[in-house]
């Protein structure tokens, strides 16, 4: 159950699902220019995922990695959603290559093109 220095997260993907849900001390998302840090208590935001693994510090057991590709992440209060295009197994698989491609590819106003 969430408590007041725990964050509610939901890792879900546009066609698999619920990937991982459950409450985290802390939560680490892959954006395309870097990554995204989140504790409980942090102001708002809405970022665009990149590619890689959503690093979950469960409040009980051992830290997970839930690979993904594209989507967004939203952080609301001490909620915290990670809709990805592919999530989890999925994510690992070659069908992901082209959103893989279109994660790396976007372009921030102020950052530029990754090479």
């Amino acid at each position: 159950m969430p408590g007041e220095h725990s964050l509610s997260v939901e890792v879900v993907s546009r066609f698999g699902g619920e990937a991982w849900v459950g409450a985290a001390t802390r939560v680490s998302v892959p954006l395309p220019d870097g990554e995204l840090g989140v504790l409980p208590g942090r102001q708002p935001i809405l970022a665009v995922l990149g590619r890689g693994n959503v690093r979950i510090t469960p409040v009980d057991g051992e830290p997970v990695a839930v690979p993904v590709a594209g989507g967004f992440c939203s952080v609301d209060g001490d909620v915290v959603t990670v809709a990805a295009d592919v999530a989890g197994a999925e994510a690992t698989k070659s069908s992901a290559q082209v959103t893989d491609v279109i994660a790396e590819t976007i372009v921030i106003p102020g950052v530029g093109i990754r090479d």
